[in-house]
């Protein structure tokens, strides 16, 4: 019985602590971006935040370039996003912290194919602040060619389903972007909003991130 209701409580926290921050329009100061974000837990009251943004104007069924932010928890090992739902066959972005604490992005697939993903400069984490942050352009993450030789693409017009998978435990070679990674404790998934990642000046503020301006 207490078993029950343990788990009766702690369905009814995750459910609710992930439908109140879905698919959040945040504004971000720093880039100028405009993202839908959404807050993912990995255990209770802790989670990490996945924000997309696109450009404005795109087409259904084409490929269109993305920028992927994530704000994470210290004690997070490495996380990554699966960017359409399953670990096999799709675009993976998984990150942790180097041995200077700083962020390293690594452009996966459970296969022969990697995808490139170019993180922008930014200011130097704080070693006193509870999270950590990146904030990377991802060619290649929207749409991308199955195994059997078809198409497939992420819509920029209302949800998709992607996945997260997490470890407390960072890779065996941190600074290097292809070290191998302990197996995940937590996976889950989520309903991403694109329509409101829509961005007209995209190209532009891309174009200025990546100058480092």
């Amino acid at each position: 019985m207490l078993w029950t209701l343990w788990f009766g409580l702690l369905a009814a926290l995750l459910s609710r602590t992930v439908t109140a921050q879905a698919n959040a329009i945040y504004r971000d100061p720093d880039t100028g971006l405009v993202f839908s974000s959404n807050y993912v837990l990995y255990r209770v009251n802790q989670g990490i935040t996945y924000r997309v943004a696109i450009p404005a104007n795109v087409q259904t069924y084409t490929s269109y370039d993305a920028v992927i932010q994530a704000v994470i928890p210290n004690d997070v090992g490495w996380a990554g996003i699966a960017w359409a739902g399953s670990m096999p066959r799709n675009p993976l972005t998984v990150a942790w912290r180097n041995s200077q604490n700083q962020p390293v992005l690594s452009s996966r697939w459970a296969g022969p194919t990697t995808t490139p993903s170019t993180p922008f400069s930014g200011p130097a984490p704080s070693p006193t602040a509870p999270t950590w942050q990146y904030t990377a352009l991802c060619k290649g993450c929207t749409s991308w060619t199955t195994d059997t030789g078809a198409s497939r693409f992420l819509s920029p017009r209302g949800g998709n389903r992607m996945a997260f998978a997490y470890s407390p435990n960072r890779p065996s070679s941190p600074n290097s972007p292809t070290s191998t990674i302990p197996i995940h404790d937590v996976h889950g998934y989520w309903q991403h909003d694109f329509s409101g990642a829509a961005n007209q000046d995209f190209d532009a503020i891309v174009e200025r991130l990546a100058s480092g301006v």
